[in-house]
């Protein structure tokens, strides 16, 4: 799973954040995604269909480059749900509220030990 990669087309400038093989996995992140208020799409998904192999795989992508930071931060709690217990903190460098589930602030990126 590679992210990180930039996408332009005209002004709209999109990052991928997420790759994988399962479609029921990406269907269901881009669906937590938007609940969550993140725009995103998902490319490559009639390909990865058609040919399962890595270079197809389909991809999840934010649509703006500035909900990056968010969706990364959203994925590393669906990877890691112990961290939802957790109690909610501010941002040391930033002031941003943050839900205890998070490790790094959505907004600077600063790591949540940076806050104790």
């Amino acid at each position: 799973m590679e992210s990180g990669k930039l996408l332009r087309l005209d002004t709209l400038v999109m990052k991928r954040v997420f790759t994988s093989p399962d479609s029921a996995e990406m269907g269901l992140l881009k669906n937590m995604l938007r609940k969550a208020g993140l725009r995103c799409v998902e490319i490559n998904e009639q390909m990865a269909h058609i040919i399962p192999a890595a270079p197809f795989q389909a991809e999840l992508w934010v649509e703006d480059e500035a909900d990056y930071p968010a969706a990364v931060a959203f994925l590393e709690q669906w990877r890691d749900p112990t961290a939802a217990d957790r109690t909610d903190w501010v941002c040391p460098r930033c002031g941003e509220q943050l839900g205890g589930q998070f490790r790094k602030c959505w907004k600077c990126s600063s790591k949540r030990d940076a806050a104790a």
